[in-house]
């Protein structure tokens, strides 16, 4: 456990940056991994990736309404010195995923066909995700605690371990999926054996979802005995700890709701944004927005995530120890770091598009419409590092809903922009990736206004009223 609130803001916001970044890139390299490997079974399981991963963001939107709730508590406690109450919060939170995770998957796994139908799939792209998915819910306890465990360690403001953590899952995912995903593997000249063909399990899509499944379920398990045995978190090891605390509940769901629900609607407007991706691009659209927004996008946010992290962390002990001055110069501070750190991103996706898609299929036409998305979406860098920074400060202090109110329009203008730009203007899949950048801009400008207008910091102290009766 680190207390940041006598550290100086830009070490403070950096060094728990750090680790959250590589951790966070490391996380993504599940969906890396499952690109790249996709890429080689065929076509119709890349074009799969591109719809089953709307089903997981959805899915990362409920899961988001716990681990951001509890980690802002844990946060806030910490900084308030109380770390028994901190770890209470943390019970709260892995009781109630444990109540919501089974029914849940049960759900989505009857309706995996109709959901991905109802994005725009069709034929071997709808058996392929409806594989991928019903394989993946079959871990959906461990898909829900991993990111609790993870959030609550980083509101802790230890954001080494869950990068330490990231690099055993991943390493487990890596693994599997070489074994399990194709059906053989030559080797290459100058190892031993070389030019010989080794048979492997030939899984496809339902290998990647295992090794997927099976990587969540160490990271999750690994960080419940570390923050048991090394940070003594005795109520995690109490039963009566799960039991549903309305108060503590009520304060995780304040905060995590407006966060959750942001980002369950994001997908939600992503299922939808899919669809008219596909009826004027194709099913090879899906393949190439999978690519484009998972294996090279997702990159850079998990730089802006990880710094929003920092930020979120040291705002949240700042709030806990009722030090609201150096809350608000924290915001500041991290987005003038994500600014920095996107405008790299903004010139990498510009100068070098073709050679990031081809990273992961030698198809030229999922190629050729994933320049489109890259090119795109590098003017969406910087907007996305005001909105997320600014955001992410303040869920930090225990207001999320003002945010909420304002990126959740912001994400439904999507829609019935794309539509009215690709399909009536007839601009094609340039007036999907066009409403995205208009939507990504509204946000950015709107969350800044809401984070300099000061109105947030009535919900901050709203929430310490909350922390001090909870």
């Amino acid at each position: 456990m680190r207390d940041t609130t006598r550290d100086p803001l830009l070490p403070a916001i950096a060094v728990l940056a750090g680790p959250a970044i590589l951790a966070f890139i490391l996380q993504n390299a599940y969906h890396i991994n499952d690109a790249w490997f996709l890429g080689r079974v065929g076509a119709s399981a890349s074009n799969a990736m591109g719809l089953f991963m709307m089903v997981s963001i959805a899915n990362f939107g409920i899961i988001l309404v716990l681990a951001r709730g509890t980690q802002s508590l844990v946060g806030r406690r910490l900084g308030g010195r109380d770390p028994g109450g901190a770890f209470a919060a943390l019970a709260q939170g892995l009781g109630m995923a444990a109540r919501i995770a089974v029914p849940l998957a049960a759900i989505e796994w009857f309706f995996a066909p109709e959901l991905l139908r109802l994005m725009g799939g069709e034929g071997e792209t709808v058996i392929q995700g409806t594989a991928y998915l019903r394989t993946l819910f079959l871990f959906m306890p461990a898909m829900f605690f991993s990111p609790i465990v993870e959030f609550s360690l980083q509101g802790l403001g230890d954001t080494r371990t869950p990068f330490r953590l990231q690099c055993v899952a991943v390493t487990v995912n890596l693994a599997l999926n070489a074994v399990l995903v194709l059906e053989q593997v030559t080797l290459p000249a100058g190892w031993p054996g070389g030019g010989t063909t080794v048979p492997l399990a030939g899984l496809g899509v339902v290998g990647a979802a295992i090794a997927t499944g099976t990587s969540r379920t160490v990271s999750a398990l690994l960080g419940f005995l570390i923050l048991v045995r090394r940070d003594r978190g005795r109520p995690l090891v109490n039963w009566p700890s799960y039991r549903i605390d309305r108060r503590v509940a009520g304060e995780i769901l304040r905060v995590g709701v407006p966060a959750g629900a942001s980002t369950l609607l994001y997908a939600v407007v992503s299922m939808g944004l899919l669809k008219i991706i596909g009826d004027v691009g194709g099913q090879d659209a899906y393949g190439a927005y999978g690519i484009g927004f998972r294996g090279v996008e997702s990159i850079s946010f998990m730089i802006v995530l990880g710094i929003g992290v920092g930020t979120s962390t040291v705002v949240s002990h700042a709030v806990g120890a009722g030090d609201d001055v150096r809350a608000r110069r924290a915001g500041h501070v991290g987005v003038a770091l994500g600014v920095a750190a996107m405008t790299l991103t903004t010139t990498i996706f510009l100068s070098m598009p073709a050679r990031l898609a081809g990273l992961y299929t030698p198809d030229p036409e999922i190629i050729a419409i994933a320049v489109t998305y890259i090119v795109a979406m590098a003017w969406c860098q910087v907007p996305q590092a005001f909105e997320m920074i600014y955001g992410e400060a303040m869920a930090g202090a225990g207001s999320a809903l003002r945010t909420a109110a304002l990126t959740i329009p912001g994400n439904v203008l999507r829609l019935p922009l794309a539509w009215f730009l690709a399909v009536h203007l007839d601009l094609g899949l340039w007036g999907v990736w066009w409403a995205v950048i208009a939507s990504a801009v509204f946000k950015g400008i709107a969350v800044s206004w809401l984070y300099l207008s000061g109105a947030w910091e009535r919900a901050m102290w709203k929430g310490r009223e909350a922390l001090e009766g909870a």
